[in-house]
């Protein structure tokens, strides 16, 4: 690993399109009469239903058990009754589901009090037990992360860089709970004995940004500061944030915990409070539901397991025919079907007006997306060896180190879909390794 001089990443400033919910306070959304808990709700194996139709369950009583060595628990968010465990459509695909039948007691099931004094065994143990994941979007098990011992572990950096467009829920959760965002970051800096604990915010991000330095101040907090990051896309990758924050270069393929940093998103820090401080499980989170074709666009506290169509009458519904992304338009991915439920690295939910795609055109040799790449890649390249089926080629390239963050694709006057063929490319790649 190489400690550099810090460097600007090559990205770019877009239009950031927050205007319709960035003012908007977080507000409770109604609860559903059913809810539904796909078991893959995270990144590795789905969790194992423990539940049986006709048993009764309580807000935080464990749906499904985390199964092997990366997954996660799924805890209940309503009190109800299992009317359903079967496999249906969720965003990560099939998955076996948990279908609750809301009573609407609100009868909680919490999670033991912890001791005064924790150490990381301890404070990992917890984040497993409650079913956190990251809840930036890439939904990691934060038990799994955050297994580390004291002497591998140096800093925490905590992004809030929210540079996907449309998406307010972390400037949000940062303006209205800046206080629990210090008060958990202080005790993850003093369990882990960590040198320093940064959090990264966009310049544009004022409230949060003087929220944050508020409690900071209050809080008496010596280890921890804020970094201001120019608004640029996307500020808010794991390896390129460490380059702009800390100033260190992470080698290709390494892990943020291998270099000694743990890294977690605002929302996650936020969902820690909650299980760390008032023993609550994950069982709900923030959502900006939002974009033109939407009537009312806000920022609803949501419960894990609500249907799409729930939060689409919730605002006001919409003004017609709409191109639905979970997610935002640079990262996010498409989907069809709004009696899909919410899971917890659902951050956005965007509602574009529908359009047909541009037609895609021969290369002009512009090398835009070169520009651009914030990784350093040849996008257009890599493009090519993989419909010429040269793969050996775009391994060589470095294909199998993109980021999805689209801006190769964004960037293209001749409409070439690059983020599409690299994707394809290293999808078929992880294919050939899982047959192996």
């Amino acid at each position: 690993m190489n400690i550099l001089e810090r460097r600007k990443y090559r990205g770019l400033k877009i239009p950031n399109y927050k205007e319709s919910t960035a003012d908007k306070l977080v507000v409770e959304a109604t609860v559903p009469e059913e809810l539904c808990f796909p078991m893959a709700m995270h990144i590795g194996a789905p969790a194992v239903p423990c539940v049986e139709v006709g048993d009764r369950v309580k807000i935080g009583t464990l749906l499904g058990t985390a199964e092997g060595k990366i997954s996660a628990n799924i805890r209940s968010s309503v009190s109800g009754k299992v009317v359903a465990v079967e496999k249906r459509a969720s965003f990560r695909g099939e998955s076996e589901t948990v279908v609750v039948q809301n009573d609407f007691t609100d009868a909680e099931e919490n999670l033991p009090a912890l001791q005064e004094e924790i150490g990381p065994k301890e404070f990992s143990a917890r984040l497993a037990a409650s079913g956190i994941t990251g809840k930036g979007g890439a939904g990691f098990p934060a038990g799994v992360k955050y297994a580390m011992d004291k002497e591998e572990t140096r800093y925490l950096l905590v992004n809030g860089s929210e540079c996907e467009p449309y998406s307010t829920t972390d400037y949000r959760i940062m303006t209205e709970y800046p206080e629990e965002i210090i008060a958990i970051i202080e005790l993850i800096t003093r369990v882990y004995q960590l040198e320093e604990s940064v959090i990264a915010v966009e310049d544009h991000m004022k409230d949060a940004l003087l929220a944050l330095q508020e409690a900071i101040k209050k809080r008496g907090a010596k280890r921890i500061r804020i970094h201001s990051l120019p608004s640029e896309y996307p500020a808010g990758h794991a390896a390129l944030q460490i380059r702009q924050v800390l100033g260190i270069e992470m080698e290709e393929g390494q892990r943020s915990g291998d270099a000694g940093i743990l890294q977690s998103n605002v929302s996650t820090i936020k969902a820690m409070y909650d299980a760390l401080i008032n023993n609550q499980s994950l069982t709900r989170r923030v959502i900006t539901v939002t974009g033109p074709m939407l009537k009312e666009p806000k920022n609803l506290m949501v419960r894990l397991g609500t249907g799409v169509q729930h939060l689409i009458d919730e605002c006001g519904g919409l003004k017609g025919e709409a191109d639905m992304i979970n997610g935002g338009p640079m990262m996010g991915r498409p989907f069809f079907d709004t009696d899909l439920p919410v899971d917890k690295d659902t951050t956005t939910l965007l509602f574009l007006e529908k359009k047909e795609k541009p037609k895609e055109t021969p290369c002009i040799r512009c090398a835009r997306c070169v520009d651009h790449c914030p990784v350093a890649l040849q996008p257009i390249v890599i493009s090519n060896s993989y419909r010429q089926n040269r793969w050996d080629r775009a391994k060589e390239l470095r294909a199998e180190s993109c980021i999805s963050c689209g801006v190769c694709t964004y960037v293209c006057p001749a409409n070439i879909d690059l983020l599409k063929d690299i994707q394809a490319l290293n999808k078929q790649w992880e294919e050939n390794r899982n047959d192996d």
